[in-house]
């Protein structure tokens, strides 16, 4: 996946550059939000009907999971050292993703279930 290679180039950086509106933290959760939902539409086919607890618990893993490999990472990058806040913020960026897709694809099950007037 791309954006995962993208965060593993940028780990390998001694200084990444965050945008100036972002601290590091809010950059991680951005960039985790992104891969979960990525994986999230890996894990459905792109399919919104597809999403389901299970689908959503598999997506927030593999985006936590790459998060703690990632930290593990910079452990060996010159300048760079692991931060459990990082992994946290990761985390919550990933949920707060996730939590709005699924929130989305309820409202899409709704409305097409729902009768016609």
């Amino acid at each position: 996946m791309l954006w995962a290679a993208l965060i593993f180039v940028l780990s390998a950086q001694p200084s990444v550059p965050t945008p100036s509106q972002l601290n590091d933290k809010e950059a991680h959760a951005v960039a985790y939000a992104t891969l979960a939902s990525l994986c999230l539409m890996g894990l459905t086919g792109w399919r919104w009907r597809s999403v389901a607890g299970s689908r959503l618990l598999g997506a927030f893993l593999i985006a936590v999971v790459y998060g703690v490999t990632d930290e593990i990472h910079q452990s060996f990058v010159p300048g760079r050292v692991p931060d459990v806040a990082d992994v946290l913020a990761d985390a919550a960026g990933a949920g707060i993703a996730l939590t709005a897709a699924g929130a989305w694809a309820i409202l899409l099950d709704r409305r097409s279930s729902s009768p016609r007037l």
